[in-house]
């Protein structure tokens, strides 16, 4: 009776451990916790400085939380290389991050880097991160950058202080943020592009954001759809606009920008470049503007296009829609390699076509019933839109 009571108390001890592993403060001991790590484990930081030289890669579902502020992850990789303190990988979805500071030190690489779908990012605090002299891309100088991820919640995130972005997102559709506190960047607060469609964000700040004129402004928007940004706070921010629709990529549909305090910024209020892609069926309405270097809003481009010329080699006409079997394309008068890709509300690429004649028909037959967003591309620059398929 003994050995059995015994046995089971190993069973169970071992049972717990699986599930629960306590990490204290030291060097680079993290990624062996979590290679040790069953999925699903939660992993516990206890209060102290965890230092990071190499990046601390999440292979597998799990729960990282410290204790607050006073657990701290701190970057000593080097300002000349390019390491992100934590990357959760493509793939592993629905893992959780939650209660503690990340210093980045000026080192060189983000903070956080999520690229699977799923994820929840809670009341962490991250830093200093992405040295400007290294020689990754702007996106790698974030606080915290979202890539290819999908469903990311973020709530109670504080990012300052960062060599570019705040909260930095590339093709991150369904991305809501919450309570967010961004400040003092040195590029955006936040950007929502390439992607990035029906991003919320709620009940943030963003202030003192563009200090070193990285970027566009406070709040960057370019090539996204359903950006919903309500009852924020957009103050003082350096060198160019509160929030700038840029379009250096694509246009957008269907953004709503009410109920916000946006005050200070250097230059406009609301900034909308839509002089080569179209700016269509926004929503500007009942914000509140004080004190901003130029006007409340200013579309750069009185019309959706720059000019009739412009018109005809970029826009793209999809033919019918809505649509139930086959679509036609209609390039105007462009011609050469284009291609033609569909996407879902979630961001799954669902259709991709090139080079085809500009009238040809395309089998959407496969395609379950809904709204798509496409996207074409040709030499000229990219038109993105929307697609009912019935």
């Amino acid at each position: 009776m003994k050995k059995l009571t015994i046995l089971t108390l190993l069973l169970c001890l071992s049972a717990y451990t699986a599930f629960a592993v306590t990490v204290p403060p030291g060097t680079n001991n993290l990624q062996a916790a979590i290679n040790s790590a069953s999925p699903g484990s939660t992993i516990d930081l206890q209060a102290g400085t965890y230092y990071v030289s190499q990046t601390v890669t999440i292979n597998k579902i799990l729960t990282i939380q410290g204790v607050g502020i006073s657990t701290i992850i701190q970057k000593t990789n080097g300002a000349t290389a390019d390491v992100a303190a934590f990357v959760i990988q493509d793939g592993i979805n629905g893992c959780t991050l939650r209660d503690f500071r990340l210093l980045g030190q000026d080192q060189g690489g983000p903070g956080v880097m999520v690229f699977s779908d799923n994820n929840h990012l809670i009341n962490i605090n991250v830093s200093d991160c992405g040295n400007n002299s290294t020689g990754g891309p702007a996106s790698w100088r974030s606080g915290i950058l979202l890539d290819g991820a999908v469903n990311t919640e973020l709530t109670g995130i504080t990012s300052h202080h960062n060599s570019w972005v705040g909260i930095s997102q590339n093709n991150s559709p369904e991305t809501t943020i919450t309570s967010a506190d961004c400040f003092l960047n040195h590029g955006e607060g936040l950007t929502i592009d390439l992607g990035s469609d029906n991003c919320t964000v709620r009940s943030s700040l963003f202030n003192e954001n563009n200090v070193s004129l990285r970027g566009v402004g406070g709040i960057g928007i370019d090539d996204v759809n359903g950006a919903d940004i309500q009852f924020c706070t957009i103050n003082d921010t350096h060198n160019l606009h509160g929030i700038t629709f840029q379009n250096n990529v694509g246009g957008e549909d269907g953004c709503i920008i009410t109920n916000n305090t946006i005050n200070n910024s250097a230059q406009d209020g609301v900034h909308i470049r839509n002089c080569v892609y179209a700016v269509t069926n926004t929503t500007i309405d009942q914000n509140t503007f004080s004190g901003n270097g130029g006007a409340t809003v200013v579309w750069e481009c009185p019309q959706a296009i720059a000019s009739v010329a412009d018109k005809n080699k970029t826009a793209l006409n999809v033919f019918p829609n809505p649509a139930s079997q086959f679509i036609s394309l209609d390039l105007g008068s462009t011609t050469g390699s284009f291609s033609f890709e569909m996407f879902s509300l979630s961001g799954q690429s669902v259709l991709f076509v090139q080079d085809q004649d500009n009238t040809s028909q395309i089998d959407i037959s496969l395609l379950s019933k809904g709204l798509y967003i496409y996207k074409a591309k040709n030499l000229e620059g990219t038109t993105t839109g929307k697609l009912v398929i019935k």
